[in-house]
């Protein structure tokens, strides 16, 4: 039931975007047409410009808008269990250490203590579970794991987790190392605003380059203030888009030992659904951190299509 965990661009992100891409093109050449209009004051036109209306963002941005705030205004529940926590594991040392098959019963325990999610009163049915562990054999391979997965999705206990664990790796060696001393006199940083006289002397300046600033854009015609509100926009447009695209490019990575399930339904049908799969790596893998995230399916939507995850109980009766 276990799937491996790789990490995938959403495409619910990816599906609004596109719904969007048509609005944000028609705003564009409106701007433009609009500069072209406006040099030419008498032949103004007060209808719209072709391509904002029956538009998928024009009629629907209250369905994305409403689709993504699902997605990423509400908090969702999330509980990560590491080998290095207090009641979690064995520890034996200076070291510690937590098997899949624990983590994956930490979390089902831990969800039988959480309260369900209720919609007026009654338990909510539409829920969601997202669960994904990382195992490693050793404390070496453990802290490059979790470090992949923190270079995507940062977490304070995981890397609270992969710093214990780098340090446990290098411990014997790190006991017979002498830290190099700092050099003296230390390098260090000023800044002119730091001091009275620098500070204000910034303040008198900046206040005669906003004046300069007010009335150059006073004496612009309002042919070029359109034109330059259009470049400004399209210019923003792009980077926007852009940010997404890097954004979605940078969600990369995986690791042989990771692997998750998705399921929906109550905590304790989850919680006892848990305990009933098999993980697919064994207890040789004795170094395991587990996150798991729990709440309405559209918060936890993305968490889902992130690690390209999908509901492996679909279409069967348990």
């Amino acid at each position: 039931m276990f799937q491996p965990v790789t990490f995938t661009p959403p495409s619910s992100v990816d599906s609004i975007a596109a719904g969007l891409s048509s609005s944000l093109d028609a705003i564009g050449s409106t701007l433009a047409s609009g500069a072209g209009r406006l040099s030419s004051l008498g032949g103004a036109s007060s209808t719209p410009a072709p391509g904002l209306n029956g538009l998928n963002g024009m009629g629907d941005m209250g369905d994305m808008r409403g689709q993504a705030s699902g997605m990423f205004a509400e908090p969702v529940p999330y509980l990560a269990v590491t080998p290095y926590q207090r009641g979690v594991g064995q520890h034996r040392g200076e070291h510690a250490y937590l098997t899949p098959t624990g983590a994956i019963r930490a979390v089902g325990t831990r969800l039988g203590d959480m309260p369900p999610l209720t919609t007026g009163g009654l338990p909510d049915m539409d829920t969601g579970l997202v669960l994904v562990v990382m195992a490693a054999p050793d404390a070496g391979r453990f802290a490059t794991s979790l470090q992949r997965f923190n270079a995507v999705m940062p977490l304070v206990e995981l890397q609270q987790a992969q710093r214990r664990a780098g340090a446990l790796a290098t411990l014997e060696e790190d006991k017979f190392k002498v830290p190099p001393a700092p050099g003296y006199p230390a390098w260090g940083k000023a800044s002119p605003r730091r001091g009275a006289t620098g500070r204000a002397t910034d303040v008198a300046l900046g206040a005669q380059l906003a004046l300069g600033e007010g009335h150059e854009a006073a004496t612009a015609s309002p042919l070029e203030r359109l034109q330059g509100f259009a470049t400004r926009q399209a210019a923003t447009m792009q980077r926007r888009r852009a940010d997404l695209a890097s954004l979605g490019s940078s969600m990369t990575g995986t690791d042989p030992g990771w692997f998750g399930i998705y399921l929906e339904g109550l905590v304790a049908e989850v919680a006892r659904l848990l305990v009933r799969f098999v993980p697919p790596l064994d207890d040789a893998f004795k170094c395991c951190a587990a996150v798991c995230w729990y709440g309405r399916r559209q918060q936890v939507a993305y968490y889902k299509e992130a690690f390209g995850l999908r509901n492996p109980l679909e279409g069967i009766d348990l």
